[in-house]
C-alpha cells in the first residue's frame, strides 16, 4: 500500500520536531559563525546540502528547515525583513502524476506505450485530478519559435488546436552556427524549454513534446529524468489566467527515432527540414498521441526570503542580490536502495552561501543605498519564485539600481579571470572589469553560450523587466591547472553530478575560488551602493528600451 504523500510529509515533519531539540524547523537557535570566510562558507554549504535538509524541495520539511535557516541567519546578522516578515508568500500548486497515468504514441493504430523515465517524461501543469487526450494528431513545428524580430514563425499556416506538437531543442542558431541566425551558437530565450511549452499553449496545442538531444540541450537524459519525475510545482493560477498545456513532455531522441522509422522520417531529417528556408509545419501522418493523466493536486504557500539593509542617504534605491534556495528534494518512489536525496550542494547551496556571506559583510558597514538580499524558491520548476517576486515586487523595480545573481558557484581554486554569463549585456561589466584589473585579472565571456545559462537562472526574471543584472562566476582559467583543469571540473559535474544525488558537499572542496568571487562582487557592489551611478544595458541590448522607459 502506498502512503499518501501529505500524510508521509506530516509524519516526517512531526518526527523531525521531536528529534531535533535545536532545529532549523523553528527560528530562535543558531550556531556561532566562524571568524573566517572559508569556515562560514563550509558551515552554510554543508548544512544546506546535508541529508537533514532533504534536498530542499519546496513544501517539504526540508524546505521549511531551509527557509528557517536562511531567515535565522539574516536575523542573527541584524538584517531586517523587507516587509515585516522574511517570508514572502508564493502561492504554489503541486501536481503529482499517479502511476496509473500513461502516454501512448501510435502509428496507424499500432500502440506503443512509452516507458516513463527511460523513454519519456510527461506531466501536466493543469491542476486537475484527471486529464484525457485521445487521437491527437502529431505536428512537427521545427523549433517551435515565433520570433518576428528574426522573421521566424514555426507555426505559420497551421492550426494546432487539439493537436500534439513535436519540437526540437535549442534554436536554429545553435544548429547552424551562423552568427546572423538568431544569435549563432549562443542560445537565445527562444531556445529555452519553458518558452517552447508556453508558445505551444499560446498556439492552442493540447500537448507538446520536446526532443531531447544531449548536445543542444547541454545536459544528458539523466537530468531530464530526475528533473521532471515526481511532483511538479507551478504557480497557482487565477481563474482568468490562460490554461497551460494539458500535457508537457520530453522524449528521448533514440525513442522517437524508433517510432519515426514507420513514417519515413528521423530526427536528423526533421532538423534538416526545420532549417530549410521553405519550412512549413506539417502533420506526421499516421502518428497519434493518447494519454490518461491521473494526478494528486495539492496547494500550499512556498516562500521567497527577503531581507534588507537600509541605506543611510538613499534608502529607496536598492542593490539586489539573488540566489535560489530550492532543489529537487527526495525521490519518494526510488525503491532501488540507492541514495535518493538530491542534496544540491553546488546547485545551489553554494549560491545561498555566497548570498549569506555578502549579508554578513554588508551587516558591518553603512551604505548610502539599500541592499536587498533575496533567496527565491521554485527555481528548479522554471524560475517561478523570482518571476513571482518580479511580478509582485514590494518595491518598484525602477528603484533597483542593479542586481547580482549567484547560481552554482563552482568550488575550485582561484582564477586569473571571471566568467560573465551573457557577456556583452550591460555596463555592470565595465564596473566588474575595472575591479578585476586592479588584481591583474580579466573578464572571460561565457565559454559555453550555446547552453543558454543567461536565460536559465533567476536574474532573467528581473532583466526582462529592465533591471540590469550581472550573472558571473569564478573563472575558467585557474591559477593552478589553467583552462584544462577548469574544463575538466565543469565537464565532470555536468555529466555525473548535475541534478543527481551525488551533488554533495565534501570537506575536500577548495573554497578559494568561491571566496575570490565573493570578494570581487562585494567590492563592485559596495562601490555602487555608495555612488550616484545608474548602470544601464548596452545600447544594442534587448532590455535597454525597457530600462529607458523606467528611468527616462
Amino acid at each position: 500500500m502506498k502512503l499518501d504523500i501529505q500524510l508521509l510529509r506530516s509524519i516526517k515533519l512531526n518526527s523531525a520536531i521531536l528529534l531535533l531539540g535545536c532545529s532549523f524547523l523553528f527560528t530562535g537557535c543558531s550556531e556561532p559563525l566562524s571568524d573566517t570566510t572559508d569556515g562560514r562558507l563550509r558551515y552554510w554549504i554543508s548544512t544546506l546540502a546535508s541529508d537533514e535538509f532533504e534536498g530542499r524541495a519546496p513544501g517539504t520539511p526540508g524546505g521549511q528547515m531551509t527557509k528557517n535557516f536562511i531567515s535565522q541567519t539574516f536575523q542573527d546578522l541584524d538584517i531586517d525583513p523587507i516587509n515585516g516578515s522574511y517570508f514572502l508568500d508564493v502561492p504554489t500548486s503541486e501536481i503529482t502524476l499517479k502511476d496509473s497515468s500513461y502516454l501512448t504514441l501510435s502509428f496507424r493504430g499500432n500502440d506503443r506505450k512509452m516507458k516513463t523515465g527511460e523513454e519519456v517524461v510527461f506531466w501536466t501543469k493543469q491542476a486537475r485530478d484527471y486529464r484525457k487526450i485521445r487521437d491527437s494528431e502529431v505536428v512537427f513545428v521545427g523549433y517551435g519559435i515565433v520570433a518576428p524580430e528574426y522573421n521566424w514563425n514555426d507555426y505559420e499556416g497551421i492550426d494546432v488546436q487539439g493537436k500534439t506538437v513535436v519540437i526540437l531543442v535549442n534554436d536554429p542558431g545553435f544548429a547552424t552556427g551562423k552568427i546572423r541566425l538568431f544569435n549563432g551558437k549562443s542560445m537565445t530565450y527562444y531556445g529555452r524549454w519553458t518558452y517552447k511549452f508556453e508558445e505551444a499553449a499560446r498556439q492552442g496545442a493540447t500537448a507538446a513534446i520536446i526532443i531531447h538531444d544531449e548536445e543542444p540541450a547541454s545536459y544528458p537524459w539523466s537530468v531530464v529524468e530526475s528533473s521532471w519525475s515526481g511532483s511538479q510545482l507551478s504557480l497557482q493560477r487565477n481563474s482568468d489566467d490562460p490554461l497551460p498545456l494539458q500535457l508537457e513532455s520530453w522524449i528521448h531522441k533514440d525513442t522517437l527515432n524508433r517510432l519515426l522509422q514507420y513514417t519515413g522520417f528521423n530526427t536528423d531529417s526533421l532538423e534538416e527540414i526545420a532549417l530549410s528556408k521553405t519550412f512549413k509545419p506539417f502533420i506526421i501522418r499516421g502518428l497519434e498521441l493518447n494519454s490518461d493523466i491521473y494526478n494528486t493536486v495539492n496547494y500550499f504557500k512556498s516562500h521567497n526570503i527577503a531581507a534588507v539593509k537600509k541605506g543611510t542617504t538613499k534608502p529607496d534605491e536598492y542593490i539586489l542580490f539573488t540566489a535560489h534556495w530550492d532543489h529537487i528534494g527526495i525521490k519518494e518512489d526510488d525503491l532501488s536502495g540507492n541514495d535518493n536525496i538530491y542534496n544540491g550542494a553546488v546547485d545551489n547551496a553554494t549560491g545561498v552561501a555566497a548570498l549569506l556571506e555578502l549579508s554578513k559583510r554588508f551587516s558591518n558597514v553603512n551604505t548610502d543605498r539599500s541592499i536587498l538580499f533575496l533567496s527565491v524558491t521554485l527555481e528548479e520548476s522554471g524560475l517561478l519564485g523570482s518571476e513571482y517576486f518580479a511580478s509582485n515586487s514590494p518595491i518598484p523595480l525602477k528603484n533597483i539600481v542593479a542586481g547580482f545573481n549567484f547560481d552554482a558557484v563552482f568550488p575550485s581554486g582561484v582564477s586569473n579571470d571571471m566568467v560573465v554569463i551573457g557577456y556583452g549585456a550591460s555596463e555592470l561589466e565595465d564596473l566588474l572589469e575595472n575591479e578585476l584589473i586592479k588584481n591583474n585579472r580579466y573578464i572571460n565571456p561565457d565559454p559555453s553560450p550555446e547552453k543558454g545559462f543567461f536565460y536559465r537562472s533567476d536574474h532573467i526574471s528581473f532583466a526582462k523587466r529592465g533591471v540590469p543584472m550581472l550573472y558571473s562566476n569564478n573563472g575558467s582559467d585557474l591559477v593552478v591547472g589553467g583552462r584544462d583543469a577548469a574544463f575538466n571540473l565543469s565537464y565532470d559535474y555536468t555529466l555525473n553530478h548535475y541534478h543527481q544525488p551525488s551533488d554533495e558537499y565534501s570537506d575536500d572542496w577548495d573554497m578559494s575560488g568561491i571566496e575570490q568571487t565573493i570578494d570581487t562582487i562585494f567590492n563592485v557592489s559596495f562601490n555602487l551602493s555608495n555612488s550616484d551611478d545608474w548602470p544601464n544595458w548596452y545600447e544594442d541590448n534587448e532590455f535597454r528600451s525597457i530600462r529607458d522607459k523606467q528611468r527616462p
